[in-house]
């Protein structure tokens, strides 16, 4: 088990507060090959492991982040059609995963410090900071000087102590994108929409009932083509990814520990 941070969009926050979101598909994009008697460990990544990933077969979990694989033989391997691989993959059940999403800091001239963030444009964490005295927080006249948010910063630089989820692993699939369920894809936090008794429920990835599909599926392969189109793992393509479920709560991954 470990400790991880895991980035999510704006929408995507809305969804895991909502209860909506209980998956997240993400690209396999690393994977650490096992060491061996005759070679140490090492990593794929990016066209070795698209190359180590090809016509890929008979995926078994060994434990952990522990995975086997068989995929077609590399070149220098001829005669042989096939071969295998050992490798960890980025997560496993049980790890802890800390949101990080897009943020803002304010009041660090005092002993507590308010988090903002724009999944809803308003403070709702606090964090005390010792070294920080309260004193230095209050003008002369004994007010508190008058503050207001800066602009959010990316979530990738949001720290640990920030976060407001934690989603712990229960469950890890390696698969094709395209694979994904109905069910998977409602999992996914994709909101529903229904006109009346009447009419068929509708899927959207936004608030918005202008934009929406006839399944949770197609409104899953929009949104992966929006995020995924301009990096070269289109739909179409059909690259392999990381299918992680969780389970959500709310609160600080340290809080909750304690």
């Amino acid at each position: 088990m470990a400790d991880k941070g895991i980035i999510f969009s704006a929408p995507m926050v809305r969804a895991l507060l909502a209860g909506r979101k209980t998956q997240t598909r993400r690209l396999l994009t690393s994977a650490r090959v096992f060491a061996t008697p005759e070679s140490p460990a090492f990593t794929l990544k990016g066209e070795h492991l698209k190359r180590a990933l090809q016509g890929a077969d008979r995926w078994r979990h060994l434990g952990e982040t522990g995975w086997c694989w068989e995929a077609d033989a590399f070149d220098y391997q001829a005669p042989a059609t096939r071969t295998g691989w050992m490798a960890h993959l980025p997560y496993a059940p049980g790890d802890r995963l800390y949101v990080r999403e897009a943020y803002a800091i304010r009041g660090v001239y005092s002993d507590v410090v308010e988090v903002g963030y724009r999944a809803h444009e308003r403070a709702s964490h606090t964090e005390f900071v010792e070294q920080w005295p309260a004193e230095t927080a209050v003008n002369a006249d004994g007010t508190r000087p008058r503050v207001t948010w800066p602009s959010y910063k990316p979530s990738i630089h949001m720290p640990r102590w920030a976060s407001r989820l934690t989603l712990t692993v229960t469950d890890v699939r390696v698969q094709r994108v395209a694979e994904i369920s109905e069910a998977d894809a409602r999992a996914e936090g994709l909101i529903p929409w229904s006109e009346g008794v009447c009419h068929p429920t509708r899927y959207s990835i936004i608030n918005d009932p202008a934009e929406t599909w006839e399944t949770a599926r197609d409104a899953f392969a929009g949104l992966w083509s929006q995020l995924h189109d301009k990096t070269g793992e289109r739909w179409e393509d059909n690259p392999w990814i990381v299918a992680v479920s969780f389970d959500v709560k709310q609160g600080n991954i340290d809080r909750i520990s304690a």
